[in-house]
């Protein structure tokens, strides 16, 4: 398994997704754009710890969200992005808007 990427895990609504190598590493990125030309949405992970860790929040959201949406936006504080729901977004990328059935 790449990057002791962890397959078996439990998660709970109150778990902060991001794990310690992303808070500590801004090399960890996700880079959202949207293609003009074709209408793509290009999602650009630097790593794969920034995936997955993206993908644990969207996992945590559909197991316990109540709000019907999410939103993954850039957030710049002291001059570099801040993790925000379990990834970190620069400047310039496009916010992520997630939206999902309220039931």
């Amino acid at each position: 398994m790449r990057e002791n990427l962890e397959c078996n895990f439990t998660i709970a609504a109150a778990d902060d997704v991001s794990s310690a190598e992303v808070q500590g590493d801004d090399r960890h990125r996700l880079v959202a754009k949207i293609d003009a030309d074709n209408g793509d949405i290009n999602l650009n992970f630097s790593s794969r710890r920034a995936m997955y860790d993206f993908a644990k929040s969207l996992l945590q959201e559909a197991i316990y969200g109540d709000s019907g949406q999410q939103e993954f936006q850039p957030l710049i504080a002291d001059g570099g992005p801040l993790v925000v729901n379990g990834v970190r977004m620069p400047s310039g990328s496009s916010r992520i808007l997630v939206f999902y059935p309220n039931e």
